[in-house]
């Protein structure tokens, strides 16, 4: 995969980088002078589903953002067991602490679908917050929120069991989207059920046991990756408090 800059044409920043921009919450309430500077610098990567954009290793050169598609970014055990840590789409960023950490990245991220991504190359975009204070808050503002999904990530591992976990998983998607936590509630899962395992730290046999179990149990209905909570009481009360 070979990067390709489309920052520029014709001496002019193209409109699809900064519309991807726009959409990103990190940068969607600069300025437009101060979002140009950035499209300045922005090349466009595109990536084949289950293509690597970085293994944990790789020298950061810098973060991303992205215009369309889907990532993962996930941890390999010794074993090769996979652990997902977050699933990304269109206008999220991730990576964002390489530009301050240096070295390498962590983790590893794959595309979980074709994808185009801009990467915003670490030392051109230090000169940018170090000339424009309002980007360099928001970056602070990124990281907090980069910092939260850690905890959250933390927090729902720290659960004993699988059905926790996931009961936890749905309860927080739910929150996300702004649906009330009742009877009806409907949610499409945004990724595959093999992905959400290992994002569960289980595997996909267990996950499938697991959310059998709480449709036979009456508390949701299974349609594809469509789930609608049936008894919400019972279903959330499985979460501690």
């Amino acid at each position: 995969m070979l990067p390709t800059r489309t920052d520029e044409y014709n001496g002019c920043v193209t409109i699809p980088v900064i519309h991807a921009l726009r959409a990103a919450p990190l940068f969607a309430t600069l300025p437009d002078d101060d979002l140009r500077r950035v499209a300045a610098i922005a090349v466009l990567r595109r990536y084949a589903k289950k293509e690597a954009i970085f293994r944990e290793g790789d020298r950061a050169d810098g973060f991303f953002v992205i215009s369309s598609g889907k990532v993962k970014v996930f941890k390999l055990s010794d074993g090769g067991k996979e652990q997902v840590l977050h699933v990304l789409e269109s206008g999220q960023s991730f990576a964002e602490a390489a530009i301050f950490e240096g070295g390498d990245f962590p983790a590893h991220a794959e595309a979980l679908a074709d994808s185009e991504i801009l990467l915003l190359p670490k030392r051109a975009f230090i000169d940018l917050l170090e000339k424009n204070p309002k980007v360099a808050l928001r970056m602070l503002a990124s990281l907090s929120k980069w910092l939260k999904r850690m905890t959250d990530l933390v927090e729902s591992l720290s659960l004993k069991d699988v059905e926790t976990r996931l009961v936890f998983y749905l309860s927080e998607e739910l929150k996300a989207r702004g649906i009330p936590l009742k009877d009806g509630a409907e949610l499409e899962l945004p990724i595959g059920k093999n992905v959400l395992a290992s994002r569960l730290g289980t595997v996909p046999e267990t996950f499938s046991r697991t959310l059998k179990k709480l449709q036979d149990d009456g508390l949701i209905d299974v349609r594809g990756k469509r789930i609608r909570i049936v008894s919400a009481g019972s279903l959330f009360s499985i979460l501690p408090h």
